[in-house]
């Protein structure tokens, strides 16, 4: 049966107008902390219940977990349902071992399809029986890993587990390429991370996700080439605005992300015109990612008392 998705693609219309402009956020950087959760609850429902400003994750995901409900309650259940959700079980069951291996409460993020209490139950009995057959995989994958006494690698796995697997739900031609684009983003920011840290020194096959736009074998041929040949390589793909944006050998991390996550977004955008297919669904909720990263480096900023001038520069090159 054919999804109908005018509904929620009008709904998303109406809430994009109602969502922050630039003016907003840089008003918040300059607001009294005192009246800085007053001012996220203007645009932010989820932060009704946020009581205390270092409680402000909570705020973000009610906001995201709001959105996800939204489209559950359109959509209905079904393979469209499942592709948007079941990204964020992988993200959870990464963070319950983690936080069982660091000996701490993980903060599981419930937007996925499966109970965040149960995935950390699996997590801690170390019963894969407890998870949903698309989960299993990993279970395997981070057990060897432990095994091997490798546990910084966990995340890598998580992230080549997910991406695989929406890559083969993925319903329809466009949310593939959007996962296809998604990789690329992946490689291109492990690439340019262990360039710039020096951290995998020999052999990184194992390192890139195959599937992305960018065939995975072009990173492990330039990884040992001079970083101005991979900015040259990028030239020549969906990616060539990077280096404009200030991505280059020397770039800060957090900036790293900035970069991608607007090329990803200019990469997407026209895809927000559409009335029957799922791409509106997911140009919204990269542009609520980005939002809520927007927020974070405000909040934090304030908390940890940084120069208001500080922030402002960080905010401004976030909403670049």
């Amino acid at each position: 049966m054919a999804v109908d998705f005018t509904y929620a693609v009008a709904r998303l219309r109406a809430i994009e107008a109602a969502m922050p402009d630039r003016a907003w956020f840089m008003r918040m950087v300059r607001s009294p902390a005192r009246q800085l959760l007053a001012g996220m609850r203007e645009h932010y429902p989820g932060f009704e219940g946020v009581e205390a400003l270092h409680d402000f994750e909570r705020g973000i995901e009610a906001d995201i977990g709001s959105l996800y409900d939204l489209f559950s309650s359109i959509l209905g259940e079904g393979p469209v349902t499942e592709f948007l959700r079941a990204g964020c079980d992988f993200d959870n069951y990464v963070l319950a071992l983690k936080g069982k291996m660091l000996g701490a409460e993980p903060v599981l993020l419930p937007f996925g399809r499966t109970r965040p209490e149960l995935i950390e139950t699996a997590a801690d009995s170390g019963d894969p029986s407890l998870l949903p057959e698309y989960l299993k995989d990993l279970h395997d994958a981070l057990v060897k890993v432990l095994e091997r006494g490798l546990p910084d690698e966990i995340d890598h796995k998580g992230e080549l587990a997910k991406w695989q697997y929406l890559l083969g739900a993925a319903p329809s031609q466009e949310a593939r390429h959007w996962v296809r684009l998604r990789i690329a983003r992946a490689n291109i920011k492990s690439f340019a991370r262990l360039r710039m840290t020096g951290l995998r020194k020999g052999d990184t096959a194992g390192i890139w996700i195959a599937g992305g736009t960018i065939d995975a074998s072009r990173f492990e041929g330039l990884y040992s080439e001079p970083f101005e040949d991979f900015l040259s390589f990028l030239g020549s793909t969906d990616w060539r605005g990077l280096p404009a944006l200030g991505f280059d050998g020397e770039m800060e991390a957090w900036k790293i992300d900035t970069a991608l996550d607007s090329t990803l977004l200019d990469l997407i955008g026209n895809s927000r015109s559409r009335f029957f297919d799922v791409m509106p669904l997911l140009y919204h909720l990269e542009l609520k990612r980005k939002n809520g990263r927007i927020l974070r480096t405000i909040i934090t900023g304030r908390i940890n008392n940084l120069p208001e001038d500080d922030i402002a520069g960080s905010v401004e090159a976030l909403l670049s």
